[in-house]
């Protein structure tokens, strides 16, 4: 038996009611996305398209190649950690101690607090708020009280934390801790720009599956220039900036000559005003020359 066809006024009545629904639902998500900056803001990253890196190939032609005992007695050269990969399958190296500073009770690595401050600074005269270290270095014992006390969705088991290498901190401004400081200014200043004062957003949203961990607007985590802005430009982990880096391949970025070697001599550009090298917890050293100007 045939169903009585609609009427058409019926079924337009019903299109427009459709449209109307919808339309109301839109103006309603455009308003909760005013009101809510941290929601635009995330919603902003789903949609962002990354850049390549900007890292070109060298030569190690006109190089001079030096055995590492003799670069590493350089006065040029500072033996640091700043690119010490710790997750959940690379855990802090036996017997690691990291040389810390202690400021406000949240101890960290000297230059970590020294490109906070900075960055402190440019956060006070753009957004008018301050930024507060929640955690900075965290002792074994401490890590396991947070491990025990927030289980593995908010805390890495001890030895396989940041927090122990003294490069990590969790930041917040007056108010406004985890997830909520992206409610402010200053938590979207710190997460778009503090890539340019040596800092990544360890675990960026949507890359769980590279770090292990969730998002977290709030954890910083100190890898020296000019690795911060290459990761945070380029939209890469830790991990992904590592897989990069391929080993004994010379990379030059700005100012910077970038080498990833487990050799033991060195291709050294013959006129560079300091050098960083930095174990990757992976097998290798990273060295990182900045050359002089001109």
């Amino acid at each position: 038996m045939r169903r009585p066809a609609i009427p058409w006024r019926s079924r337009r009545f019903w299109l427009v009611a459709a449209l109307c629904l919808l339309l109301c639902l839109l103006l309603a998500a455009g308003g909760l996305l005013a009101l809510r900056g941290d929601w635009r803001y995330r919603l902003s990253l789903r949609l962002r398209r990354y850049p390549p890196p900007e890292l070109t190939v060298l030569s190690a032609e006109g190089m001079t190649a030096r055995p590492l005992d003799e670069l590493l007695a350089d006065p040029r050269v500072t033996v640091s950690a700043e690119l010490l990969l710790v997750n959940g399958s690379h855990p802090v190296p036996d017997g690691f101690s990291p040389d810390l500073t202690d400021e406000g009770g949240c101890p960290m690595l000297p230059a970590a607090l020294e490109a906070f401050r900075r960055m402190n600074n440019a956060v006070r005269e753009q957004t008018g708020t301050r930024l507060y270290v929640l955690s900075g270095w965290r002792s074994a014992a401490e890590q396991e009280q947070e491990w025990l006390s927030g289980g593995e969705q908010l805390a890495a088991r001890p030895g396989y934390s940041e927090h122990q290498t003294g490069m990590a901190l969790d930041v917040c401004v007056l108010g406004y801790g985890g997830m909520s400081f992206l409610k402010t200014d200053a938590g979207r200043w710190v997460n778009n720009r503090c890539g340019e004062y040596s800092f990544i957003i360890r675990y960026p949203d949507g890359k769980s599956e590279e770090t292990g961990m969730s998002y977290e607007p709030w954890h910083l985590r100190y890898v020296g220039a000019p690795h911060a802005q290459l990761m945070m430009e380029s939209g890469l982990t830790l991990e992904a900036y590592l897989e990069l880096l391929t080993p004994d391949t010379l990379f030059r970025s700005g100012e910077y000559v970038i080498l990833r070697t487990a050799a033991q001599t060195v291709p050294t550009p013959d006129s560079f005003s300091s050098c960083s090298v930095s174990d990757d917890n992976c097998g290798y050293r990273i060295f990182t020359f900045q050359l002089c100007e001109g």
